[in-house]
């Protein structure tokens, strides 16, 4: 069944990557009509990259969201290459690198946890529910995720342009501070993911209060939160408008990741309940930016001596 299952993913992502390709090279040949619309001209693509989610909708905001931004990546390049005809600054080529860098750690990341036992009954609870679904619910979500994916291409757009070596050095120091906080925040958010995968192989039904954990209970959250940061400062020197449309998505994407991290505590709280410890560790943990959490630290330390 594990088996399977696992080549299923592996189909289903060689598949979507494949049909991603050929959407890609489509929109090469008619770069002249996507330079035009760039950035809106992504959403196509978006959605290519989205479409899982008519599957199961968790391809949908995982794997979805990874490919798509790693097409973002591919085609800010080809469209600045094509309308500038110069080659990409060292910052544009940073962003997009980031961009592509962090598609890719995440499509892996999800094929690798959606084969984990702590996870099936999740996934598979998200099969039933997507089964129980129409085609027009199915195509809002699709159409929804891939439209604010194809929004993220909008930093890229104005980090590969010729507005960055026009810009003031304040905001070109900006732009680059906020290179560095979406590489601290896809380092944060691998280690966490990483080390609450390790965790889980080790103890599926077990809390993860130790490590980064200790520090705050969503840590993975709060990267991604830092990333996203990162990203609007990527497209500071753009026009007004454009700034405003870069910010939006950050604010956006914390509110998500709040309400997700609130929904996910009191799910928690229900779940491991009888975990020793665990109690005064949710009790003194920050529910998303880390603090100074010694105390959790040393009880989630001594939990973990006692199961």
């Amino acid at each position: 069944f594990g088996s399977s299952r696992f080549l299923l993913t592996i189909d289903s992502t060689w598949f979507y990557s494949y049909l991603l390709l050929q959407l890609a090279h489509f929109s090469t040949r008619m770069l002249g009509s996507v330079a035009t619309y760039w950035p809106a001209s992504s959403w196509p693509v978006t959605f290519v990259a989205c479409s899982g989610g008519f599957q199961n909708m968790v391809y949908a905001f995982g794997l979805g969201y990874g490919l798509s931004m790693m097409a973002n990546a591919g085609m800010a390049v080809a469209v600045a290459k094509y309308r500038y005809k110069a080659p990409i600054s060292p910052f544009g080529m940073a962003c997009t690198g980031l961009y592509a860098l962090y598609g890719a750690r995440l499509s892996t990341y999800i094929a690798r946890r959606n084969e984990e036992p702590s996870y099936i009954p999740r996934l598979e609870n998200l099969q039933m529910k997507t089964d129980m679904m129409g085609l027009l619910p199915k195509t809002g979500i699709v159409a929804g995720v891939s439209f604010a994916q194809a929004l993220y291409a909008l930093p890229l757009a104005v980090a590969t342009s010729p507005a960055v070596k026009q810009a003031r050095p304040a905001v070109r120091a900006a732009g680059w501070f906020g290179v560095a906080l979406a590489a601290v925040g896809l380092v944060l958010e691998t280690l966490a993911d990483e080390q609450k995968l390790a965790a889980k192989r080790q103890d599926p039904k077990g809390p993860v209060m130790d490590g980064l954990y200790s520090y705050c209970k969503h840590p993975n959250y709060f990267g991604e939160v830092l990333f996203h940061c990162g990203i609007s400062c990527m497209g500071l020197s753009g026009t007004p408008m454009q700034v405003i449309a870069c910010i939006f998505p950050t604010f956006f994407m914390a509110f998500t990741l709040n309400n997700a991290a609130r929904r996910s505590d009191r799910e928690a709280d229900h779940r491991y309940k009888n975990n020793p410890g665990y109690a005064e560790w949710s009790a003194n943990a920050p529910v998303l930016i880390p603090g100074p959490t010694k105390q959790a630290a040393s009880i989630a330390t001594d939990s973990r001596s006692e199961i």
